[in-house]
């Protein structure tokens, strides 16, 4: 999974599917730094309904405002680190592997569980579990924060075909128990 990973998005163009860089970018920059002293997600517009301490009246107004505010645009999130930050370190590379690692050896532990027999039922089902990222993940982010559709469906690609390679080798690799026949099953209860 993390050498697919890593072609779909060093060699590939699934990798910055939906990005773009940000036009006048330097006056934006100083503009960050000036303003944002603190690492964190931010959105706008309408930070203020998210500010601790509102009573329940106060939050609506600050909700309702906000939502005036983003139907108006612009509006967005953003997250920033005005100290900077590595980008591409070998500890970043090491801890996506170690991820990768985790989640497929997860896959591995629920395909071992589940009463699938032969191959092919262990492909898809190891295959299918590349669905969860994006349905519990990128859609809300599109559906939410409006991140745009060709990002979330190369994400979902990136998934799927992860999931899809990581399930050619569990499937090899992983034997499962085959259902018991209905009958078997409750004469045996």
């Amino acid at each position: 999974m993390f050498m697919w990973e890593g072609l779909a998005h060093e060699a590939l163009p699934l990798g910055e599917a939906g990005l773009s860089g940000l036009p006048n970018e330097a006056a934006i920059v100083a503009t960050v730094k000036d303003n944002v002293k603190q690492s964190g997600f931010y959105i706008f517009p309408g930070g203020e309904m998210l500010q601790p301490g509102l009573s329940g009246a106060q939050r609506e107004e600050a909700e309702k405002k906000g939502a005036e505010l983003w139907r108006a645009g612009p509006s967005g999130i953003i997250v920033v680190h005005p100290e900077g930050m590595e980008t591409g370190s070998t500890a970043m590379l090491v801890r996506q592997c170690l991820f990768d690692i985790g989640v497929t050896l997860l896959a591995a532990i629920l395909l071992s569980a589940a009463p699938l027999a032969g191959f092919g039922a262990r492909l898809a089902f190891v295959t299918a579990i590349g669905l969860v990222p994006t349905l519990n993940a990128e859609l809300p982010y599109w559906n939410f924060y409006g991140f745009p559709t060709v990002f979330v469906m190369a994400q979902a690609l990136v998934h799927l075909i992860g999931f899809a390679v990581a399930g050619v080798v569990l499937g090899l690799m992983v034997k499962t128990q085959a259902a018991k026949p209905a009958v078997a099953a409750r004469a045996s209860a």
